[in-house]
């Protein structure tokens, strides 16, 4: 059983995704308690059964501190008050336990979300969603001709209804060499984006991703009231062109392997693509 999400992954044409940095070593659980099954503060296990909470406890004595203390997580947990990340990693074990995940993938997903540096993604000139002041941005790299980032829409949707002025979205493209009209559809959806219409044209792209051409393309434009002309000249400009290039290359420079690929305050989203997963990643960033 796999936590990452799938997704549309490059051709040979695409540059290799940038290999996974190397997971720490679990220090000693020195300083806990033997036999200690209580709850750790903050962490519910009522959902554990006797099985599962001997798994928990398990892991959290054989893990790190997600803040780089000389100690296990459980100790980082119950002793260590200024380290809220080993907090959110110990709900997080609890929630991969409960969802039946091994003893290896757990450790894997504790790696992948905690241990990470964080990323520096541009979103100076993307379209984007949301309070412009938010303390979480949320950034997507997709698709369009990606099934995958089709169906993770309405996780966002979702998640922007939540956290109303505390979440803001921003798109950007990442068109795959093997889809044959994703990167029209792209420059399409910028042409789109200086007449003010980013959104009107991305949704109806969307609706239509099976079965997008040019012709297609051109009929949503006209559809929601663009200036036609001026949208195919843009459409064939430099300039557009040349900002789905500038998408594209951040990705590879990002270590892209598949669309869609999403960040979280700088953190690559590294869980299935629903919304309880990305909301527990929110809500870290959030601090609740």
């Amino acid at each position: 059983m796999g936590l990452t999400g799938v997704g549309c992954s490059k051709n040979r044409a695409d540059v290799a995704a940038a290999s996974a940095a190397p997971a720490e070593k679990a220090a000693p659980a020195a300083g806990d308690k033997a036999g200690d099954a209580t709850a750790p503060p903050g962490v519910d296990l009522t959902k554990l059964d006797d099985f599962e909470r001997k798994v928990f406890f398990r892991i959290l004595n054989k893990e790190s501190s997600a803040c780089g203390k000389g100690h296990s997580l459980l100790v980082s947990t119950r002793t260590d008050k200024g380290c809220r990340k080993s907090l959110y990693a110990a709900r997080y074990v609890a929630r991969l336990v409960d969802g039946g995940y091994t003893d290896s993938e757990i450790t894997e997903s504790i790696g992948k979300r905690f241990r990470q540096a964080k990323k520096n993604v541009s979103v100076a000139s993307a379209p984007w969603k949301g309070n412009a002041s938010a303390p979480v941005t949320v950034v997507e790299f997709v698709d369009y001709e990606c099934p995958h980032c089709k169906t993770v829409q309405p996780v966002l949707k979702e998640v922007l209804d939540a956290y109303k002025d505390e979440v803001k979205v921003a798109f950007k493209h990442y068109p795959l060499g093997g889809h044959t009209h994703a990167r029209l559809a792209a420059e399409g959806s910028l042409a789109a984006h200086k007449q003010g219409k980013f959104w009107a044209f991305n949704d109806k792209v969307w609706a239509n991703a099976e079965n997008l051409s040019p012709a297609l393309l051109e009929s949503i434009a006209k559809e929601i009231g663009l200036d036609v002309a001026k949208w195919r000249a843009d459409v064939e400009s430099d300039e557009i062109r040349g900002r789905v290039d500038k998408d594209k290359a951040e990705g590879q420079e990002l270590g892209i392997s598949s669309t869609p690929t999403i960040y979280v305050n700088g953190r690559e989203f590294t869980d299935p693509r629903d919304v309880e997963s990305l909301k527990d990643w929110i809500n870290e960033e959030l601090n609740r």
